[in-house]
């Protein structure tokens, strides 16, 4: 591969972006997840106070929706980077998490349809 035929791939790849503008992107995606585990956290610690405080308050199905949807949220985002990647603990990583929260979202549809209390 020759120098133009270099540039020319880092063009189309990039496509109209900068450096900068790809860093900056990149930290806030890793940001908002740092946020996204924050949040869950402070939703589970929120469920965990009510509970203290009254039984009838206690609500677990919020704690598994909050938990459920980050971790799918975080599970694909492990398989675009093995599918852009190809290494194999971003795979696992996404399985993982994958399987985790829909099996944390199939716990909340059968809390909610009442088949399990």
């Amino acid at each position: 591969m020759n120098k133009e035929e270099i540039l020319a791939k880092s063009r189309k790849e990039n496509r109209g972006t900068d450096e900068q503008e790809q860093q900056v992107l990149a930290n806030a995606g890793r940001i908002a997840f740092i946020a996204g585990v924050v949040i869950c956290m402070l939703i589970a610690l929120l469920d965990t106070v009510l509970w203290i405080i009254d039984d009838s308050l206690h609500d677990v199905k919020l704690v598994l929706c909050s938990w459920g949807v980050y971790l799918l949220m975080s599970g694909v985002s492990f398989l675009y980077k093995y599918v852009k990647l190809r290494r194999v603990h971003e795979l696992v990583n996404a399985v993982f998490q994958l399987a985790a929260g829909l099996t944390l979202l199939t716990l909340l549809v059968l809390k909610m349809t009442g088949a399990v209390s």
